[in-house]
């Protein structure tokens, strides 16, 4: 099942692949098998990348330890405690609101796995690290004219805009976080006119619409649709 912005309903998945589901989307998996409920959410999450996955545990004592050292959705998966409501919109909107914000490792991986380019991870995470802080040396001696060079054999987007693109994330963490004024703090002090000419120039949307859906995960989709490195379904 599925919740899509403005997160006042539960509804049911009409088609396996989630072409349907528009940006900011949030699916919640359940089953009395966990280990298929994973599975069957990893494999729509391939299909429809800019989902926020979430998982319902079916029992008090089932542990998801184990298969959270084997999932690949370990970084971005919200998990939704054994108990009543699971299907309470309330409830699901809450629990994906406290989710931990995304390293930037994390949407650097992001990025790499939706473009199918491994070697655009590691200079991703450079852009992405000078940009939210704590890796202000990580990238040596490198410039950015160097990585844009790189950067421009597989689309448009230059070293700043890639940084750019990173801040919005973490904007759209502090605008829509149960904890945001903390989150906010991490390196996305963006001006209201700055935050605006982005959100329109790589989203596509007005301002408002970053504290009226869920999720990173949309923020990049968005930016790689605009950018023409991947298309709408």
């Amino acid at each position: 099942m599925a919740l899509a912005p403005p997160y006042r309903a539960v509804v049911p998945l009409h088609s396996v692949d989630g072409a349907e589901l528009p940006l900011g989307s949030v699916v919640l998996a359940r089953g009395v098998a966990t280990i298929a409920a994973l599975a069957g959410l990893t494999a729509l999450s391939h299909r429809a990348p800019w989902i926020v996955p979430s998982l319902a545990l079916p029992a008090p004592q089932e542990s998801l330890e184990p298969l959270l050292l084997v999932t690949e959705l370990r970084d971005r998966l919200v998990v939704l405690s054994p108990g009543r409501g699971d299907d309470d919109v309330a409830r699901v909107v809450a629990a994906v609101r406290r989710r931990r914000p995304p390293t930037p490792a994390m949407l650097a991986r992001w990025v790499a796995r939706r473009l199918s380019t491994r070697e655009l991870e590691s200079p991703l995470r450079h852009q992405f690290e000078r940009s939210l802080g704590g890796g202000a040396a990580a990238d040596g001696d490198r410039s950015v004219a160097s990585y844009s060079r790189l950067f421009s054999r597989y689309g448009g987007y230059t070293a700043r805009d890639w940084r750019a693109l990173a801040r919005l994330c973490a904007l759209v963490i502090a605008r829509t976080s149960e904890d945001g004024e903390r989150h906010g703090d991490h390196g996305t002090h963006l001006p209201f006119r700055t935050a605006s000419h982005y959100t329109g120039r790589y989203l596509g949307v007005a301002y408002r619409v970053t504290a009226e859906r869920l999720g990173w995960e949309w923020v990049l989709e968005a930016a790689l649709r605009t950018g023409r490195y991947v298309h709408a379904p």
